[in-house]
């Protein structure tokens, strides 16, 4: 079996099926009392990565997820899956908020070099705030080559080949490793957590195989969240509304419906 050790992130939104609500003062969503689950796209990724394991071309699955503490059901979700462990960098709920690409890139990339990660799975964006950058900074941090929007990967050796979704088409890249990888939608369809693997997990757990990093240890160091931001004004755009479009030979402005 290959040495290669995969790092996948995983984060916990609200539901994709969950119709959002904006908070009275307008500063984010509500949050409290909705349901959430593990971000699509991570999913995605934490589906390869047991794929390759199973293909024996990974030889362990670690599961990373930042937040508080009702991440670790996002963790037992990637577990039961299939993967071997998992890591929770636990941060305040008060402060989780504050969490952007920036932060989870810094400590992902100090767990990478920790665990002696070959590979870095991500989702090519979250379903919350769509930012699409974490992978991209992971890979500048780390100084590895990357492969976003993924819709094929093939491992061979200390190679491994992307196909990647862009405007024109398809682009196959070849990427030595370590690298980073970001999931794109087509690139694969995950399984469902099975009741025995829940159960795995349950044991492993009990045993200690479930870990729990908070942001002052070692692994992360507070710079990780020494950068932090929050929106000014969230508003929720009525369907139906007019929007302006701007002509690219006379430059006037055209308003149609959508």
């Amino acid at each position: 079996m290959a040495e290669l050790r995969a790092l996948v992130g995983v984060k916990r939104v609200i539901d994709y099926a969950v119709k959002i609500r904006v908070k009275p003062d307008k500063t984010g969503v509500v949050t409290d009392g909705v349901k959430h689950s593990m971000n699509p796209f991570c999913e995605i990724a934490v589906e390869e990565a047991v794929r390759l394991k199973e293909k024996k071309l990974v030889k362990e699955v670690i599961a990373v997820s930042c937040g508080p503490k009702q991440c670790q059901e996002t963790l037992r979700t990637a577990l039961a899956m299939g993967a071997d462990r998992g890591i929770h960098v636990e941060v305040p709920e008060s402060e989780a908020e504050r969490l952007g690409p920036l932060q989870v890139s810094r400590v992902l990339t100090a767990l990478a070099q920790k665990e002696k990660a070959g590979l870095v799975l991500l989702g090519k964006q979250a379903i919350d705030d769509d930012c699409n950058q974490t992978g991209q900074m992971t890979a500048a941090m780390l100084d590895w080559p990357q492969g976003t929007f993924a819709s094929k990967l093939t491992l061979e050796g200390d190679k491994v080949t992307v196909e990647r979704e862009i405007d024109g088409g398809l682009e196959t890249i070849r990427l030595k490793l370590p690298a980073v990888v970001t999931a794109d939608l087509r690139l694969n369809e995950p399984r469902y957590a099975t009741l025995p693997n829940i159960m795995d997990y349950e044991a492993a757990r009990a045993l200690g195989g479930h870990e729990s990093q908070p942001p002052s240890s070692p692994v992360c160091g507070p710079p990780a969240f020494a950068c932090s931001s929050l929106p000014l004004y969230l508003q929720l755009v009525p369907i139906g509304t007019r929007t302006c479009f701007l002509s690219s030979s006379n430059h006037e402005s055209q308003k149609e419906e959508d």
